[in-house]
C-alpha cells in the first residue's frame, strides 16, 4: 500500500521534481490527488506567467498531520495556493484521501473511519 509517490509526480510534473536531492514523497499516497491538484493549478499559473521564477521542489512530507510543500520560485500567489492544499490536507484521510479527522495518541495523523488504527505495517488499507 505504501508506495513512493515522488515517481508518479515526477512524471506528470518534471519542471517541479527534478531536484537531484529530491528523492521521495514522504507521505501516504491518499494525498496524491491533493498534491497533483496543488501541483495542476500551479503549473496553469506558472504557464501563464513566465516572468516569474521557476518552482523546484524541495520537499513533501507529512508534519503535525498535515501537508508540508516546500519549494522555492513562484511568488505569492503560489504561496496561497501551497497553503490552501496544506489547509485542506488537515481534513483529508492520508491513506487513502477521503475526509478524515486529525487525530492520534503518539503521532498526530488524519484519518477516515475505515483508517483509523491503519499503519504502514498492516495488511489491511
Amino acid at each position: 500500500m505504501v508506495e513512493n509517490l515522488l515517481p508518479i509526480l515526477r512524471d506528470r510534473y518534471p519542471e517541479f521534481f527534478s531536484s537531484a536531492p529530491l528523492r521521495e514523497i514522504a507521505c501516504l499516497p491518499g494525498w496524491l490527488d491533493l498534491i497533483d491538484e496543488l501541483c495542476r493549478t500551479l503549473k496553469t499559473y506558472m504557464d501563464a506567467h513566465p516572468e516569474l521564477p521557476p518552482i523546484q521542489v524541495r520537499q513533501v512530507k507529512e508534519k503535525f498531520g498535515g501537508l508540508r510543500f516546500y519549494y522555492s520560485g513562484g511568488d505569492a500567489a503560489c504561496r496561497e495556493m501551497v497553503a490552501s492544499a496544506e489547509e485542506r490536507s488537515m481534513s483529508t484521510c492520508e491513506v487513502c484521501g477521503q475526509a478524515g479527522t486529525l487525530g492520534g495518541e503518539h503521532w498526530l495523523s488524519v484519518r477516515c473511519l475505515d483508517h483509523i488504527n491503519w499503519s504502514p505495517s498492516s495488511d489491511c488499507a
